[in-house]
Parts: C-alpha cells; structure tokens; sequence
C-alpha cells in the first residue's frame, strides 16, 4: 500500500479523494486489499475544508511542503497551467506523482499514460499517447489520440485521432475530429465540435467550432 497526498482540497482535490476511494474499494472486492493510505492535502488554504464532511485533513500548505518519504503526490486540480505550476514546483522539491485510474473507467493495455496523469474516462483506446498530468474525465479518447502535458478533457468529451497540444483545456461535450490538430494552451469550447485545426493560444467555440479569442 502506498502512502498518497493530494494537492489542492477544492471540488477537484475532493474527486480526486473519491477516486481513489474507489479504487480501494475495488481493489478490497479482489481480495488485494487497499491500495493507497491518503495521509492528507496540501492547500494554501488551511481551512479550505471547513464546513465540509470529509475525514481526511489539510497536512500543510502547498507553498512550503517538503516531501517526507516514499510518499506519492496526485494533483486534484483541472486547470492545466494550475497544474504546471504546482507539479513543476513539488517536482523540484522530490515529489513523486502517481497516476491514478478510476477503476470504472476502460484503459487499453495498448496505451500510453504519462506520469501524474488523472484518468476517469469512459474509454481510452489502444494506441492513445497521453503526456505528463493529463487529466480525462468521463471522455472517450479514440485510438491513435495524443494528448499533450497537462492538458484537460471535461466530461462527455470526445478525441478521435486527434493531436492536441500541452496546457489545452477542452470544455464538456466537444468533438475534437480526426486529423486535427490543436495548439498549445488552446481552449475549446462548451460543446464545439472541432473539424479544423486550432492555432496556438485560441479560444474557439461552436459547431463547428471557429475562434473567438
């Protein structure tokens, strides 16, 4: 059993606590016992968890944490430049981050999964490349999709043999078709549907999508 910390205790820190709640609990049904120990978050904010139900506590501030031991690091914050920062500046200090896969979700064994990546998808395929700290939630990532650092799919999202770039964020319910290809710190929209390619640092949104920042 590893012992994990979660960096951030927002909404997403809160998730990511369920994740792997989940993923003791499946690994218990197979008679492997649990898998991870959560010793805590790490939020600058000390009482970012008050008026809430959860057991686990806030250990330290992320600002000033050194890393104790043989402890694992997972980020539980969606915003890729949030998670550039903060992996960049844990990394320095010697954290080592797992990745972790909700075990609902459908992973090929013939894929490739970068490290501190976040998986809740409903299926990534055989062939799929996924960076460092690529979170995909509740989305399908079709064979031969490569998915650059820190990027983040959102839920009911779709990328079909798409190339996307780092620090790109894809908000619910888009299509990102075949053959495209989407610059770094991209964003797109709310449920665009992306049959072209997008230039670095665009915002585009609608069906199909067209740039708009």
């Amino acid at each position: 059993m590893k012992d994990i910390v979660i960096v951030c205790a927002g909404s997403f820190g809160l998730e990511t606590l369920s994740v792997i709640d989940g993923i003791n609990y499946q690994a218990r049904v197979d008679g492997r016992g649990d898998q991870y120990n959560v010793l805590g978050f790490l939020d600058d904010n000390l009482n970012a968890l008050d008026g809430k139900d959860v057991k686990v506590p806030i250990i330290g501030k992320i600002s000033d944490w050194q890393p104790k031991g043989d402890e694992v690091y997972t980020i539980g914050a969606a915003f890729p430049k949030v998670k550039e920062k903060l992996a960049t500046m844990l990394k320095q200090r010697g954290c080592k981050f797992e990745t972790l896969i909700a075990p609902w979700s459908i992973v090929s064994d013939y894929c490739t999964l970068g490290e501190g990546c976040f998986i809740t998808a409903y299926s990534i395929s055989a062939g799929a490349v996924l960076g460092d700290f690529v979170n995909v939630n509740a989305s399908i990532i079709g064979a031969g999709a490569q998915i650059g650092d820190y990027s983040t799919t959102t839920g009911f999202t779709v990328v079909e043999h798409a190339t996307v770039g780092k620090r790109v964020f894809v908000g619910s319910h888009a299509v990102i078709t075949s053959g495209v290809t989407v610059g770094d710190d991209a964003q797109i929209s709310v449920g665009s549907i992306v049959t072209g390619d997008v230039e670095k640092d665009a915002t585009v949104f609608g069906v199909p999508a067209v740039q708009i920042g």
